[in-house]
């Protein structure tokens, strides 16, 4: 018991030490998906989802589908699959778990499991950080109504009502997008991307978002994704580096600067 508790005195200090730094890091992180998701790309890739989902909600679409999965899709075992399934997109649940599995992971950084746990984690975590102000502007800005509540359906309203977005599909998204792009399995990526259309499907199937809202949802989850996937692949936070190279013809150092 000594023997334990000492070692876990020891990693505590370690993990103290270690926590400036991280932080930093964090920091850094944060405000380079942020960049990458105003980027002109992605503000493009969001209008075009914005357009898409504008034509399906001001139109008889939406109403025509839903009525379709409810009158000849929705049975006993699909409802059981979407009961299944909308859990994951509960954030009052799975943010403070995923947030809580990150600092776990961080803390046993020197084991693979929880190294990889720790990445997953807060990656799912700042893709929700990313994605909720923009989620929560457009559910008020589109303004759409759930199925059944009236006068306007689906219909955009500005400010006339906030559920013109699905958070349940964006929030369930994420986390399996999230383990799609860190896998390089494509196989294994592909089974990701299917399973985080489940929570987008559910809200279609539990009559409580209409299409255009819970695609909407899962589009912007991938946006989020995207941009704190593009902060992975940039590498560490700093701001100068020097990369070797070495060809037949040159041999020097490459300098690089992030703004």
């Amino acid at each position: 018991f000594e023997r334990a508790e000492w070692r876990f005195i020891e990693r505590s200090g370690r993990v103290s030490s270690r926590l400036p730094d991280a932080l930093a890091e964090m920091r850094c992180k944060i405000r380079r998906d942020h960049r990458n998701f105003y980027s002109w790309e992605t503000s493009r890739d969001l209008l075009l989802g914005l357009a898409g989902a504008s034509i399906l909600a001001n139109t008889s679409m939406d109403q025509d589908f839903q009525d379709w999965v409810q009158d000849d899709v929705r049975s006993h075992d699909a409802d059981n699959f979407a009961t299944f399934w909308n859990v994951f997109g509960e954030g009052k649940i799975f943010v403070p778990a995923y947030l809580g599995l990150g600092l776990a992971g961080w803390m046993f950084d020197d084991y693979p499991l929880g190294s990889a746990t720790r990445s997953f984690s807060l990656q799912t975590c700042r893709a929700f950080l990313v994605g909720s102000p923009p989620l929560l502007m457009l559910q008020g800005v589109t303004g759409g109504s759930r199925p059944g509540e009236e006068p306007h359906g689906s219909s955009w309203r500005f400010f006339q009502d906030d559920n013109g977005v699905s958070g349940h599909a964006f929030i369930g998204a994420v986390p399996f997008l999230t383990a799609a792009n860190m896998t390089e399995n494509p196989y294994l990526s592909g089974c990701f991307y299917v399973l985080s259309t489940f929570p987008t499907w559910s809200r279609i199937e539990n009559d409580t978002h209409y299409l255009s809202q819970s695609v909407l949802g899962w589009w912007l989850a991938y946006l989020a994704c995207r941009s704190v996937d593009r902060t992975q692949q940039w590498g560490g936070c700093e701001r100068l580096s020097f990369t070797p190279i070495a060809e037949p013809r040159m041999t020097g150092v490459m300098a690089m600067y992030a703004f």
